[in-house]
């Protein structure tokens, strides 16, 4: 009867001991299983050597070739600033200086104002000369003359200034009007800006005085309209078909 199996009693084939039948066989596997084993080492160290170089051969940068140096950016380039031509605008309002300064403004209900700002270009403030009155009439008034330029107001400095432009520039600085126009601009640049004459009855491209612009004053009627508001302007002179002389602000309700 076979032996159940885990039997502790030694096992018999072939009348045998099983043992010693097996012992030669398990030393030949145990000789090829520690070769195959050594064979494999061999072989991951070798593999392992293997990945080393090829790791060393390209993780390494190379520092013999050329270094190329970092190039410094371009300084920018500082925008030219724009020259300011320096020039005299004349409105309805007052005057305004342009230079390299900026824009100095003066009204012409500030006379102290307009005196100052026009001597500062001019280079000086010259003494007042009396204004001649209409024959029966006396109204005190007086004209601060420059070349270029005329400020005219009382003697007692009360009332608000007004100016005759007379030349093309003051000291060498430009004057015009607002809408561009001096003295010596022609009779169409007049046109162009909507020059109308003062009369109806005339025609602005014949007639000698001209205005330009209007704003209605209130509290006033109009001399030449009656029963209208009166209006301040700009009232141009010509010479032929020149301009030789402006007047800002100008009026229809005044006979002065």
């Amino acid at each position: 009867m076979p032996r159940p199996i885990g039997s502790r009693h030694p096992s018999v084939w072939g009348g045998h001991d099983l043992d010693s039948v097996l012992r030669p066989a398990r030393r030949t596997l145990l000789s090829q299983y520690n070769s195959s084993v050594r064979h494999s080492l061999a072989s991951a160290v070798a593999l392992a050597a293997s990945a080393l170089l090829l790791i060393g051969c390209t993780s390494a940068p190379s520092t013999t070739g050329p270094s190329t140096a970092p190039t410094a950016a371009p300084s920018p380039t500082p925008s030219a600033t724009a020259e300011i031509e320096p020039q005299i605008v004349v409105s309805l309002d007052g005057i305004a200086v342009t230079d390299e300064s900026g824009i100095r403004r003066a009204d012409f209900a500030d006379l102290d104002a307009v005196l100052n700002l026009v001597g500062e270009v001019a280079g000086g403030l010259p003494e007042p000369e009396k204004v001649e009155d209409p024959p029966g009439y006396e109204y005190g008034m007086v004209n601060y003359t420059w070349d270029g330029l005329k400020v005219f107001t009382d003697t007692a400095h009360e009332a608000p200034a007004s100016v005759a432009i007379t030349g093309s520039s003051l000291n060498g600085v430009p004057i015009m009007t607002e809408e561009g126009v001096a003295v010596g601009s022609t009779r169409e640049e007049l046109i162009d800006a909507g020059a109308w004459a003062l009369v109806d009855a005339e025609d602005p491209r014949t007639a000698e005085f001209v205005g330009v612009g209007g704003r209605e004053a209130p509290g006033t009627e109009s001399l030449t309209h009656p029963g209208s508001v009166g209006i301040i302007f700009t009232l141009f002179w010509f010479d032929g078909d020149v301009v030789k002389q402006i007047q800002v602000p100008s009026n229809d309700y005044s006979d002065i």
